[in-house]
């Protein structure tokens, strides 16, 4: 599936098990995990999205007036956000969960799309920019 263009959001996890939402912005790179089965990753993040609020949020990028922030509303739920640009420039931390959720807290049905991307190099909570590379991509 061609990604490049549209606005897309996946999930992954980290070396620590806690859980971020990337959006491509158009440009961004998305991992072959994730474009596998993008229905099912959109249900995922719906499904999370239903979730009750579990925690304050740090550091939210702000949205178009009249536009969903999602990046604050994964982030309420313990999900770190992290956004690219139109360019493909390098993933940017777009908000913060005061307490991070662990993968392994999720149901087991958003648990096992996360876990399709595991970020074993990363550790989202130190995180502030996040290179294609050290996603797997070019």
């Amino acid at each position: 599936m061609e990604v490049q263009g549209f606005e897309y959001d996946w999930l992954a996890c980290d070396a620590a098990g806690h859980v971020a939402l990337f959006s491509t912005a158009g440009a961004g790179y998305a991992p072959p995990e994730f474009l596998a089965d993008v229905e099912l990753l959109d249900a995922a993040i719906s499904e999370l999205l239903a979730r009750p609020i579990s925690t304050e949020v740090t550091h939210v990028r702000a949205v178009a007036k009249g536009l969903p922030n999602t990046w604050g509303e994964v982030a309420k739920r313990g999900v770190f956000a992290f956004d690219s640009d139109p360019l493909g420039a390098p993933y940017s931390l777009v908000a913060r969960p005061v307490h991070p959720i662990l993968v392994h807290e999720l149901p087991a049905s958003i648990a096992a799309v996360v876990s399709r991307v595991r970020l074993e190099s990363l550790q989202f909570e130190t995180a502030r920019t996040i290179p294609t590379s050290d996603l797997g991509g070019p």
